[in-house]
């Protein structure tokens, strides 16, 4: 079964345990990417990217580089700001602000969108409607964890939004994440492998997800002791398991999944 493999392509300190770049931290996005595209090219892999309008801004060689390479470019919004923090008016805009910064460089609009860590606490159907209306097709936001009732396999909204969510297992009728962030930093490759077998077995493809600050060779300048311990651990474990996952599993970007 063919399997999505995207990558979230943001700066180390953006996300919930930085919140924001420190005084004297380095930036090696684009040597992260260079190594990514890399190993992707290696198993003959194309994938789909969710790349912050601040990262189109900021490095816009890595993001023109990921697209020559024949990657899909989806938005990862305009900044890493959660979903849940901004007003109607403020997402609609980072939903324009990101597709504007993207198709500027690259010749297309995305067609995809992943909110930043997943931050869609409520109100899902507005969600999907208002990337609907900004000429998104497809998202991949909704975790089907724990409770939450959402369905597992990519669906149809309402709206006529496609939704991909990210892989869960089933454990005690809970549906618990293994194939992306923490959850694949931490989970034993042989663990991740199998419940991807079962996904498939069950006739759903998994959508596996990691994170551009994922393939730091070291930890980041700047970066301090306890916040990057936390980020960080056991993060270069990444890479290794996303080149046994390819090796054993087939791939492709989202888009082509969904057929779109």
């Amino acid at each position: 079964m063919l399997n999505a493999i995207t990558i979230d392509v943001e700066e180390w300190f953006d996300t919930i345990l930085f919140n924001g770049r420190p005084a004297g931290a380095c930036s090696r996005l684009p040597e992260n990417i260079a190594a990514i595209l890399a190993l992707l090219e290696r198993h003959c892999v194309k994938a789909t990217f969710f790349i912050l309008g601040s990262v189109a801004k900021n490095h816009p060689a890595a993001v023109k580089a990921i697209a020559a390479a024949g990657h899909e470019i989806a938005s990862h919004g305009a900044t890493h700001r959660a979903v849940c923090r901004l007003t109607a008016e403020e997402f609609l805009e980072s939903l324009r602000a990101s597709a504007d910064a993207l198709a500027a460089l690259t010749g297309t609009r995305p067609a995809g969108y992943r909110a930043p860590t997943f931050s869609v606490l409520q109100d899902e159907a507005a969600f999907l409607a208002a990337l609907k209306t900004a000429g998104y097709a497809y998202d991949s936001s909704l975790y089907p964890v724990l409770l939450s009732g959402r369905p597992r396999a990519p669906y149809t909204a309402a709206c006529g939004l496609r939704e991909f969510p990210p892989s869960v297992f089933s454990c005690a009728g809970l549906g618990l994440p293994f194939l992306g962030g923490s959850f694949l930093r931490l989970l034993p490759a042989g663990f991740v492998a199998a419940r991807l077998a079962e996904l498939n077995a069950a006739g759903t493809p998994g959508m596996l997800y990691f994170h551009s600050w994922e393939f730091e060779t070291a930890r980041p300048e700047g970066a301090g002791p306890v916040a990057a311990a936390g980020q960080f651990l056991n993060a270069g474990s990444v890479p290794r398991k996303v080149a046994a996952l390819l090796d054993s599993f087939e791939f492709a970007p989202a888009r082509q999944v969904l057929a779109l």
